[in-house]
């Protein structure tokens, strides 16, 4: 049998679906570099979780760093991969890498294409979440809000940003659109635990049985739905009586309208009702429309796959074969373009590059080990490789930029540490590329 140390492996992305299929395959022996666009290792992790929620983040900083300190990981941040980055696809092949895995995440905002989405007062719930979680770049992108704001969604993420207004001080009427009924919502209690006092629960209470009739003819009981408010109103905390937060079912937006100054003003809505097809229950229009107010509009419906990576896209996230030679739990994780991709055969997916805006962290760890282990299979047919880690990196192109290694990481990371005990702070991130760069290169200078 061949050992698995003779083999080369590059994971593309350093979210918890990259990081955890590097952990993976090093485990079996396998050489693994990862390869990550952002300084920091974590993803969504690091700058998708909400501030408060310091216990979670800081416990899987800590699987990170271990999965980081295998003797058969190599990390380089700092570096995009793609067809339009630092390094190509076939500059990884070249330089002696067996195959690839891709977990970039899904990086690029969904839109629906709706009339007026360029207006003032138009974010996507991105915008929001990586200004709060100072994703570098977008921690002076301060949104502005207005007194109505909408907030299309009904999942976890849309109630992170009712938290942020909260947490912020922000007053005024916060209403949630979500297409289907209350049965369908995509949140769940602890994360609506901390808003749960700020519910209009009249409001609430009417949304809900205007739906029950569509909820009713499709099998639902939006009983279910008031088991989940009663059980987060157990917990709920307190909140500003100035600040309301309010869900409406069965709204689907169609068009955004302008007042004077090119600012959002209202929401053109078509009503849906709910059809069953198989076990899934899903919206359709009525063709009944209906306009209400809104002076800020929060798209919360999730993101896609980066199409400048250069890989085929279908869906949102990357193709794959629907025949695979190496299924897992009979899932296909193999890339797959039948016209333009030559060598295909040695490039597999997992975590939200597979399937965009699927799950949460320990099913992305679930997804990326599932995927290394069709990727494993796969290295089993090849010849071993004579490149160590440090040939494949020498015969990598020379860029123009400061490559964060795990020595850098350290150094920008025992920073963070020391300026959060000096301010009495659980946590402190640096809001630029260029402050980290510049801690780090300091830090190695001595």
């Amino acid at each position: 049998m061949k050992s698995n140390q003779n083999y080369l492996v590059a994971v593309i992305g350093a979210g918890p679906a990259g990081l955890y299929a590097a952990q993976y395959l090093a485990r079996q022996g396998v050489k693994v570099v990862l390869f990550n666009r952002d300084i920091k290792p974590g993803g969504l992790a690091e700058y998708g979780i909400f501030p408060v929620k310091y216990k979670m983040r800081s416990g899987l900083t800590a699987q990170f760093k271990r999965i980081l300190k295998m003797p058969a990981v190599r990390y380089q941040g700092n570096v995009i991969v793609g067809q339009g980055g630092d390094i190509k696809l076939d500059q990884l092949r070249r330089a002696g890498f067996q195959a690839l895995m891709v977990t970039t995440g899904a990086q690029q905002n969904n839109w629906l294409g709706l009339p007026g989405e360029d207006l003032d007062g138009i974010y996507h719930a991105n915008d929001i979440v990586f200004h709060y979680n100072q994703l570098p770049g977008n921690t002076d992108r301060a949104p502005k809000f207005g007194n109505e704001i909408a907030v299309i969604g009904a999942g976890n993420v849309m109630l992170d940003i009712v938290h942020y207004l909260k947490r912020e001080g922000h007053t005024g009427n916060v209403t949630a659109y979500a297409r289907r009924g209350p049965t369908e919502v995509k949140f769940d209690k602890q994360t609506l635990e901390p808003v749960a006092g700020c519910l209009d629960l009249t409001a609430i209470e009417a949304a809900v049985m205007a739906a029950d009739p569509a909820a009713t003819q499709v099998g639902k009981d939006v009983g279910e739905f008031y088991k989940l408010l009663a059980a987060a109103q157990e917990k709920a905390l307190d909140c500003d009586p100035d600040l309301t937060f309010a869900i409406r079912f069965l709204h689907s937006p169609q068009r955004l309208l302008s007042d004077a100054v090119g600012r959002v003003k209202a929401i053109v809505f078509e009503i849906n009702q709910l059809v069953r097809e198989g076990h899934t229950v899903i919206s359709r229009g009525t063709g009944n429309l209906v306009t209400l107010p809104a002076d800020t509009v929060i798209f919360s419906i999730g993101s896609q796959v980066d199409p400048g990576f250069g890989l085929p896209i279908a869906n949102g996230h990357f193709l794959t074969t629907p025949v695979p030679r190496y299924p897992v739990d009979g899932i296909s994780y193999e890339v797959y373009n039948p016209e333009l991709c030559v060598h295909c055969e040695d490039i597999f997916v997992s975590g939200w590059a597979r399937l965009a805006s699927e799950g949460i962290v320990g099913l992305a760890r679930k997804d990326a080990e599932r995927g290394a282990k069709a990727l494993l299979v796969y290295l089993k047919t090849l010849d071993a490789s004579q490149s160590s880690i440090e040939d494949a990196l020498r015969h990598l192109p020379k860029l123009a930029k400061t490559v964060v290694d795990e020595v850098g990481l350290e150094i920008l990371w025992e920073e963070e540490s020391r300026i959060a005990f000096e301010m009495g702070r659980p946590e402190f991130k640096f809001g630029s590329n260029e402050e980290m760069l510049t801690v780090i290169e300091r830090g190695s200078q001595g």
